[in-house]
């Protein structure tokens, strides 16, 4: 029976360090020995041993004392990077030892030991996970510049070079003190070490190093962001020069993860190509960090992929949603609520907004998916201990409330209200303004659709939160925002109640009229639809049915003009169909309002026409078109998605130039598609008719 006692534990103590004395610290003689009594590395050994060489030091000799010090060094640091037993128990044990030696080597008797000593605490205190981590990080800290009394860059170079790197990694982690600054001194320090760390000296520690360096560059915040992000890549990919697949599979992983995340954030390039890079290095590190292999690196990579999947461009949309939904539920199989409780939330906050957006099925089941996901979130997003990551959720649950098809509409909505209300506590105008002017934006929406309360007054409501937003979203600072705001608040007044209905009209036209100066045909061809639609509905409101007319007629042509883009992807194409039957309809009534029967006749038709063309030409695809043009077809559609993208999320660095540029690529796209299929270049019913024989019926 294995004795724990008092006694036993100090035996224990006895019988190892006379085992690293007689082996000079051999791990292959003491580790067997520490792995047949892992029982007894415990809490409470660590007090035992303090005991024990605090009074045995004091009891021998100054030259015994050395010799017996330096053993517990060897017994502290042997222990410290063991690789079994409880790993808060082993951590304790070694601090324990390195702070009795130091009682022994002082740094004017003893420089070099003092100097090893402060240099391995150090190392303890970052690993440490007893106590609090900041007070830890912050002893590591100052064991480390204690080090570096001694380890000079002159005398030690080495030496100094590593505790250097160990200096920058507590600097990276730091919580005490300001964020900005601690990255800056860890920045510093890996250069310091790269002083010595060179590639054709010291290959290992100099690739290490890059990695470090490219991590705190990707943190950085202070300096260009987008340059931050470049030297990040940078250094990744010295890193991978040392650390390949072959010889160091584990650190060729990380640092094909650490090389995803900066080309998920990196905001020179183009975009679609970084999120295909982000993905190849997610996939690559996939193939080191398995479930079974390394269960949490899997699933930390699994998480960033999902992610990567979601706001890809390149793809179907609906496939990569898909995709980001599989990443997600697969980072549960090991983040869970009891092991992982804040990864497990996180991913579940990710999941819910995939599920809100998701193509693929049932959308009142999309919802309610999205729903179930973020309320789990809330069980540890709390507002207490997650403020921020809270209130964001609050504001996702809001939208998934407001556009909820299943329950009580006027319920759902009020639900959404409450969710933005609580969003505000902590998204203030001071802290938060961009954030604190989209959740506005979002109330603002929400009292438009309120069906509780009195009408009037939620209308006026809305238009406040709107004017609300606009203190954040301007023309100068976010343009493509403000125009949003303007599209909300023309249609807030075009509702208005309160007010001049004559005026009102007004407002809403001057306000769509503001929208259009933003979302033009050639950058933003649907918004420029969507807010041409409502512009027109006011002209009509109006009896403006001239005006109607005209804005209709250039709305619907921009909504073709979108159709023919895709000549992919069932669901977006039967999406975009629902969304824009409505246009067609309200054309038909404008016509019959100023007489035009025949082309009332003309738009019913072309709108049942069209979506019989679309399917003809998306079934037959590949035998109208030869395959190089297929590919040409796709290659424009995703250069155009990609230029939207970057003006949408204001990342293009001239949007007028892009935005001429994407127009141009359009006319491109459809005069490469109509010169082998001219059909495709409207399209009427009757061409189609008079191509076919007496005898063809159309199912």
């Amino acid at each position: 029976m294995t004795d724990n006692t008092s006694d036993g534990q100090v035996d224990f103590i006895l019988e190892v360090l006379q085992a690293i004395a007689d082996s000079n610290g051999d791990q292959q003689v003491v580790y067997p020995l520490l792995a047949a009594n892992i029982d007894k590395l415990n809490d409470k050994l660590a007090d035992k041993f303090r005991n024990w060489a605090t009074n045995r030091l004091a009891e021998v000799e100054a030259n015994e004392a050395k010799c017996i010090a330096a053993d517990i060094g060897n017994f502290s640091t042997l222990i410290r990077e063991l690789p079994l037993g409880e790993k808060a128990s082993t951590i304790e044990i070694a601090i324990t030892g390195y702070k009795v030696i130091l009682t022994v080597f002082s740094r004017e008797a003893f420089p070099e030991k003092w100097a090893i000593t402060q240099y391995n605490l150090g190392a303890a205190y970052s690993h440490r996970i007893i106590g609090e981590k900041a007070q830890n990080i912050e002893q590591a800290i100052a064991c480390c510049q204690e080090a570096l009394r001694v380890y000079t860059f002159e005398a030690f170079r080495v030496e100094w070079a590593s505790t250097q790197t160990n200096l920058g990694a507590a600097y990276s982690h730091r919580i005490i003190g300001e964020k900005a600054q601690n990255i800056e001194q860890a920045i510093a320090c890996f250069k310091e070490a790269l002083r010595v760390y060179t590639f054709e000296a010291f290959r290992v520690e100099w690739a290490s190093t890059q990695t470090n360096l490219g991590a705190a560059y990707n943190n950085r915040i202070k300096g260009e962001k987008a340059e931050n992000i470049e030297d990040a890549i940078a250094c990744y990919q010295e890193a991978l020069r040392v650390l390949t697949f072959e010889a160091f599979p584990e650190d060729w992983a990380m640092t094909q993860y650490n090389l995803g995340i900066a080309y998920k954030n990196r905001i020179i390039g183009q975009k679609a190509k970084n999120i295909e890079d982000a993905i190849a290095c997610y996939q690559e590190a996939l193939r080191v960090r398995t479930f079974d292999a390394f269960p949490e690196d899997w699933a930390m990579t699994q998480y960033n992929l999902g992610i990567a999947y979601y706001y890809r461009i390149k793809g179907e949309k609906a496939q990569n949603i898909e995709d980001a939904l599989a990443c997600f539920q697969e980072a549960l199989r090991v983040y869970t609520f009891e092991a992982f409780p804040e990864d497990w939330a996180m991913t579940q906050y990710n999941l819910g907004i995939a599920y809100y957006y998701r193509i693929k099925g049932q959308k009142a089941k999309n919802i309610e998916d999205a729903i179930a996901c973020y309320q789990e979130a809330l069980r540890v997003l709390t507002f207490e201990a997650f403020p921020i990551d809270w209130a964001m959720t609050q504001n996702n649950i809001g939208l998934a409330y407001r556009n909820r098809i299943k329950g009580e509409e006027a319920e759902n909505i009020e639900q959404a209200i409450a969710c933005y209300q609580q969003a505000l506590r902590v998204l203030t105008f001071e802290a938060f303004p961009y954030d604190w002017a989209s959740t506005q934006n979002n109330l603002g929406a929400a009292y438009g659709d309120r069906i509780k309360g009195e009408k009037a007054q939620n209308i006026e409501d809305a238009i406040a939160c709107y004017q609300q937003a606009l203190k954040v979203h301007t023309f100068e600072a976010f343009p493509y925002d403000w125009a949003g705001k303007q599209h909300n608040l023309g249609i807030a007044y075009n509702n208005r109640i309160i007010g001049q209905k004559a005026q009102n009209l007004e407002e809403a036209i001057a306000c769509y009229q503001l929208a259009l100066e933003v979302r033009t045909r050639e950058a933003f061809p649907e918004n420029h639809a969507e807010t041409l639609f409502q512009l027109g509905i006011a002209y009509q409101d109006s009896n403006q049915s001239l005006l109607a007319y005209t804005t209709f007629n250039s709305a619907i042509a921009t909504v073709e003009s979108l159709q023919e883009e895709m000549v992919s992807g069932e669901e977006s194409k039967r999406k975009h169909r629902e969304k824009w039957n409505e246009l067609y309809s309200i054309m038909v009534e404008v016509c019959v309002d100023l007489d035009n029967i025949t082309e009332a006749l003309d738009y019913a038709e072309q709108s049942k026409n069209r979506y019989l063309f679309e399917e003809i030409i998306s079934r037959e695809l590949k035998s109208i078109f030869p395959a190089n043009i297929v590919t040409k077809l796709k290659k424009y559609r995703d250069e155009i998605a990609t230029g939207q993208n970057q003006i949408h999320n204001g990342k293009a660095k001239n949007p007028t130039a892009l935005a001429k540029r994407l127009q141009a690529l359009r006319q491109q796209h459809n005069e490469l598609k109509n010169r082998y299929f001219p059909i495709a270049s409207g399209f009427q019913f009757e061409q189609f008719q008079n191509n076919l024989d007496d005898h063809t019926a159309i199912v």
